[in-house]
């Protein structure tokens, strides 16, 4: 038995979550439709949000008193950072969408109904080639609730965190002996998460499902059922056998992106599997990704998703505003230095810059500049200012370096060449077509899509501004391009008199300006400079953060003076660190 099962070692299998396991306790169900069916009575009570930010909220040991502690012991608290976790709205998106999935998925798989009971005697094989008929019943007279639905986004921002937060607000194991006073022994799976695997196979992924459930449930079913001789054809129906007599109640396949990798119909394959599973059996499946998996996903697995009532969930990088304010003000909380720095304009812009709203790189910057302070030793004091930010990014985050310069160049050829950070937009544009049910866009790239569709959302303020620009003279062509360049610019975020304003004012430009060969995205630019002038000889004199490059001149004359002084803030290089690039 030994020699057939080690020839699978290839296909290794690492939990890569693990939950807890408790003996069932039935709750009485205020939702008709959830009642009578244990699978959904030993689960906990439907969360309110406070408890689900409560609990998936992870935030370090800190108090002011700790400043005091020797640097060795400070160095070492900061390193709680790493598992700094912000509830954040997408991510109490998720945990509403799991509930929903596993409850309603369960409706239909019921351990005790007829139908439930014959997919046994009529067999897993029969029951998938079978498929399910016009009213989506499957051979044993069971029609799916189940749902599916994929989480996609940029790399670092927390998708993984996000969902396995959620999954372990939940036992993973139930353990039940009896219901209702009848006979019932059976260990109920409520979720599992698995890893795509590296090479992208169905085989890979059922070999590790089997893998997984000896894990979880203690039992033996890789030995009893994985040898080089089973092939797909044979491994899928047990896999089914197994989700249904355990009751899965939700399947999380994680870095599906790995399907890209696959030779050419292999990825068709497996999301059509996971359909399968879906649409046949009844098992929730959510598929988690970069932005690499969005043209995979905008095919097979479609037909899963359709009028599942949650949407797909796309998380990009933080916008920067009040999205990135929120997070980067709870973050700067959690601070060692010997003195504290507090978090200025300039340095949270700089935050910004340097990991580009991508939560992993910023929580990792603000650790290292921590430790970076604590090092330096100098007459600063532990300060973190914007110079040290620039220094440790440089120094330390090198790796991300070149590909952070590519999101801030904003160039749609070099961001192509990075689809785990950024999207295809013809692929995005694809997906959100293709998909029936609303899909939910978080950060940078809900903003870009809504600046590309003010068009679509605004018709009422589009017509009256072409009135206004008509009014004022404009001829009805100049009215329709002013209008349309000024609501796909940032001036489409004003109110409605203020747009009226500004409509006004580029009539009166172009109208200045025919005698010229000015073109109308040059008006807009010269009114726009014109606004940010009036707006700045208006604005009072303000005190300048300590790291603002203005200091540099502000009570000096001469060039030397001012380099000098950039260079001791941190913010342009001195003569010996240009000196090291030369060759």
């Amino acid at each position: 038995m030994g020699k057939r099962v080690i020839q699978e070692t290839k296909y290794l299998y690492t939990p890569s979550l693990i939950g807890r396991q408790e003996e069932a306790k039935y709750k009485h169900q205020d939702i008709p439709a959830y009642r009578d069916n244990p699978f959904i009575e030993a689960l906990p009570p439907i969360f309110e949000d406070q408890h689900v930010i409560l609990n998936i909220a992870k935030y370090p040991d800190y108090n002011d008193e700790q400043r005091k502690l020797s640097k060795q012991v400070r160095l070492h608290l900061v390193q709680q950072i790493a598992d700094y976790v912000e509830p954040l709205p997408s991510q109490l998106l998720v945990e509403q969408r799991l509930s929903r999935l596993i409850r309603h998925g369960y409706r239909a798989r019921s351990p005790f109904a007829a139908e439930s009971i014959r997919q046994f005697n009529i067999g897993f094989k029969n029951i998938l080639e079978a498929g399910v008929d016009s009213t989506g019943m499957n051979l044993a007279g069971v029609r799916s609730t189940a749902a599916g639905f994929a989480i996609l986004g940029v790399s670092g921002q927390g998708k993984t965190t996000a969902i396995e937060s959620s999954l372990l607000l939940y036992p993973q194991v139930i353990h039940h002996v009896s219901y209702k006073e009848q006979p019932f022994i059976r260990k109920q799976l409520a979720w599992l998460k698995l890893n795509c695997p590296f090479d992208g196979s169905l085989k890979g992924l059922c070999l590790n499902f089997l893998q997984a459930m000896d894990s979880h449930l203690g039992t033996n079913y890789f030995q009893k059922f994985a040898s080089t001789r089973s092939s797909v054809d044979i491994l899928i129906p047990i896999m089914a056998h197994l989700a249904t007599l355990h009751g899965i109640g939700v399947l999380v396949i994680d870095e599906i992106q790995n399907l890209s990798f696959m030779k050419s119909g292999g990825a068709e394959r497996m999301l059509n599997y996971f359909t399968q599973l879906i649409n046949t059996i009844g098992v929730p499946v959510i598929l988690i990704g970069t932005f690499k998996a969005m043209r995979l996903l905008s095919g097979s697995f479609s037909q899963a998703r359709r009028s599942t009532g949650q949407g797909d969930l796309i998380m990009d990088r933080l916008t920067e505003g009040e999205e990135w304010s929120y997070f980067i003000e709870s973050l700067w909380k959690y601070q060692w230095t010997a003195k504290s720095s507090p978090l200025t304009d300039s340095i949270k812009k700089t935050m910004y810059d340097l990991s580009q709203g991508i939560v992993d790189i910023a929580v990792k910057l603000y650790m290292l500049a921590q430790w970076e302070a604590m090092e330096a030793e100098d007459s600063k004091g532990e300060r973190i200012t914007v110079g040290l930010l620039k220094s440790v990014a440089k120094q330390h985050m090198q790796l991300v370096q070149p590909l952070l310069k590519i999101l801030r160049r904003n160039d749609p050829e070099l961001l192509s060449l990075v689809d785990d950070l950024y999207p295809e937009w013809n692929v995005l544009d694809q997906f959100l077509k293709k998909s029936e049910e609303r899909v939910n866009l978080q950060g940078e790239i809900r903003s870009k899509i809504n600046r590309e569709e003010k068009l679509e959302y605004d018709q009422d303020i589009y017509i009256e501004l072409i009135k206004t620009a008509i009014d004022f003279g404009g001829s009805s062509k100049d009215a329709e391009e002013i209008v349309r360049m000024l609501m796909q610019s940032s001036e489409a975020e004003k109110d409605i008199v203020d747009l009226r304003k500004k409509v006004v004012e580029m009539v009166s430009s172009l109208a200045a300006a025919e005698k010229g060969n000015e073109t109308m995205s040059s008006v807009i630019e010269k009114t726009n400079e014109t606004t940010s002038k009036t707006k700045k000889m208006r604005e009072p004199s303000v005190n300048l953060d300590e790291d603002d490059l203005r200091n540099a001149a502000k009570v000096t004359k001469g060039a030397d003076e001012i380099y000098v002084n950039l260079v001791g803030m941190g913010s342009i290089p001195s003569s010996d660190d240009i000196s090291k690039l030369i060759v």
